[in-house]
């Protein structure tokens, strides 16, 4: 599901708009603030053991806030009030704000310890168990387990529930985008994706023709209005863009169980 909160206006009122835009922006970020520390909250009341090193789970659901870049220019739409209906153009936004559901795999197979909240590899668990247990150096036991590079990395896929520009909009639907990120722990990642998106425009031989001019809708008589569901007019273009995003994960640890020893 997707829910359009960016803005169509025209004239002078575009200007108080925009300052609402950013008002719901700010507003939205403070959501999903709070949303994020309650998880973080929720996750510290649990109780942990020295003697378990919980696996993570190969796939996991989160949500994603970030910032989101469009490749492709992209219009608002309007008729001019003066009673001529003048088609008007007006540039839409390249940025914005998008908050998103997001599907994660990971590429490798990680545990965590709950006492240091260190990632480690699953295949080394046991070892790494046995030399804390021995009053092993930290560093000596970390460095043993320590998960390469390619094992914090996810490959995600998103869908974007809210998207927030700050000026106008004419009937976009925002889809989501494939990406991949990196995991600073067992429940943070941070993620770069390309993005695909639908978005009703104008045909371009009635922009190219009709601009700043009335459209004729072929019965002697010029339109009084415009209707993004007429395909006279409208068509569904695909624009694509990229996104960065901060992810939280969640259910992202399977049952604790006691390591076994080698």
């Amino acid at each position: 599901m997707t829910f359009d909160c960016s803005f169509r206006t025209t004239g002078k009122a575009e200007n108080g708009y925009r300052v609402g835009s950013l008002k719901v922006m700010k507003k939205l970020l403070q959501i999903f603030a709070f949303f994020v520390f309650g998880i973080a909250k929720v996750g510290s009341a649990q109780p942990q053991t020295q003697t378990t090193l919980p696996d993570l789970n190969g796939v996991t659901f989160g949500f994603g806030a970030g910032y989101a870049h469009s490749f492709d220019k992209t219009y608002d739409y309007s008729l001019s009030t003066d009673g001529n209906h003048n088609l008007i153009l007006q540039p839409l936004n390249k940025q914005s704000f998008v908050i998103s559901s997001v599907i994660m795999f990971k590429l490798g197979k990680l545990s965590i310890d709950p006492a240091t909240n260190a990632l480690i590899k699953q295949s080394k668990k046991a070892t790494y168990f046995a030399m804390k247990k021995a009053n092993a150096l930290r560093e000596t036991a970390s460095d043993i387990a320590k998960p390469s590079f390619l094992d914090h990395l996810s490959l995600n896929a998103s869908l974007d529930l809210v998207n927030v520009a700050p000026n106008v909009s004419f009937n976009k639907n925002i889809n989501g985008g494939l990406g991949v990120g990196y995991f600073f722990n067992d429940n943070c990642q941070l993620a770069l994706f390309y993005d695909i998106s639908s978005i009703s425009q104008l045909r371009d031989y009635i922009v190219n023709i009709y601009q700043n001019k009335p459209i004729p809708n072929g019965s002697g008589t010029n339109y009084t209005a415009l209707d993004p569901n007429d395909n006279n007019l409208f068509y569904n273009r695909t624009i694509s863009g990229f996104s960065v995003k901060l992810i939280f994960s969640l259910g992202n640890q399977k049952a604790s169980t006691p390591p076994t020893s080698d």
